[in-house]
Formats: C-alpha cells, structure tokens, sequence
C-alpha cells in the first residue's frame, strides 16, 4: 500500500479503518482512492500552471513580434494555434428586461410544476480546502 502523508488536519484517515475485519480492506481501498484522486488533481493543477505560464510566454512572444501565430509546426503529435477571443455581445436595456421577464416566467414554471426537471450525471469535485476541521 503506497504511504500517504496525514492531511493538515492532523487525522489519518486511516486510522479510523479496523484491521480486524473486511471492512478494513474496504476502508482502505476508500482511503487510497481518495488520496489517488487527490494526487491526481494535485497533477493536473501543476500542469495548468505550467501551462498558463508556457501561453504567458508564447503571447509575449507573438506582442514582441518574434512569433507568427499561424502555420507554426505540430509538436509532440499536438498542433499549436492562437485563436482570437470569442465575441460577446451587450444589449441594450429593452433587451435585457425582456431577458428578466423570460426568467420570472420560467422560475413560475418550475414553480408550478410546469417544467420538467431532468439531472445530469454525478460528478467528483476535488478542490482545496479552504478549512479544514
């Protein structure tokens, strides 16, 4: 089993599972598929940041003029572009009231059972822990 360092707050998870039973190997395997995901998205946020700071130092690179954005070869099996920004839109206030009357009348709607109601898929979130106790 790999070893996991205790979490900030002090308390291995792990010591709440018994060795005695089962019940332990279950807990344990709960316990390590925690710590695994953690690990994992630990990884990818890493990543990210290295990632942001690799596109930082490409867009500086295309303001300083030295890179040309377009036609610039495939790397490691990845092609490499610069896309403009999305375009997004303001409206005028007419526009926006009309927005707000559209959401009362739904909010209505679901109120009165007049929508229907359908859930999407169940996800994990894994994010830092502001507190822990």
């Amino acid at each position: 089993m790999p070893s996991y360092a205790s979490p900030a707050s002090g308390l291995d998870p792990l010591a709440s599972c018994s060795d005695s039973s089962s019940a332990s190997s279950w807990c344990q395997q709960a316990v390590e598929a925690l710590y695994a995901a953690v690990d994992a998205k630990q990884a990818v946020l890493s990543a990210e940041q290295l990632y942001r700071q690799a596109i930082e130092q490409l867009d500086e690179l295309v303001e300083q003029g030295l890179l040309i954005p377009e036609n610039l070869p495939v790397v490691n099996g990845f092609a490499v572009y610069r896309q403009q920004g999305r375009t997004s839109w303001s409206y005028p206030e007419s526009i926006k009231q009309l927005e707000l009357q559209v959401k009362q009348h739904k909010k209505l709607c679901e109120q009165l059972g007049e929508a229907t109601q359908k859930q999407g898929s169940p996800f994990w979130t894994i994010k830092q822990a502001e507190r822990i106790f």
